[in-house]
């Protein structure tokens, strides 16, 4: 006669409404197919960047990992500078992504650049990242809309 008692409430679905949702989102995603674009991919986080890498080179995308500032520097110029797009968190643990950006684009100033924080403080740096122009996606984000915001970049 101790314990604790759950009720879990979920809605039910009969007119299919919530399987035209996710035929949408799908559809989205493979429209969003890269073409061997060529990604610079800076998370700190393993998990995060795994499950980000893991999604982009499943949908077409060559995809590159670093964890940290030092380590991307490292990868780009191993690479000649030869991505399209560099898509970094904002927060690392040695330097900025912010700076991190601004030095590759003194290099390659073609890039394609897409920022993403979980922050919603000043660590966000986002007043930085309007007045650069930067794409900005929030974390957690969906892969639908990583790959859109992508798709969109190249």
């Amino acid at each position: 006669n101790q314990g604790t008692a759950f009720k879990v409430y979920l809605p039910s679905v009969q007119d299919g409404r919530n399987e035209s949702k996710e035929a949408t989102a799908s559809d989205r995603s493979r429209a969003a197919r890269g073409a061997g674009q060529r990604i610079l991919l800076v998370e700190d986080e393993e998990a995060v960047r795994e499950l980000a890498s893991r999604a982009l080179k499943e949908n077409g995308y060559i995809v590159f990992e670093a964890g940290a500032y030092e380590e991307a520097i490292e990868l780009f110029e191993r690479e000649g500078g030869n991505f399209d797009i560099v898509f970094s968190d904002v927060v690392l643990p040695d330097k900025s992504g912010i700076r991190l950006i601004d030095d590759l684009l003194t290099r390659e100033p073609g890039l394609q650049i897409l920022v993403s924080s979980g922050y919603t403080d000043q660590k966000s740096q986002w007043p930085v990242i309007q007045k650069k122009g930067f794409r900005f996606l929030q974390k957690p984000y969906s892969l639908v809309d990583l790959l859109g915001t992508i798709n969109e970049l190249v």
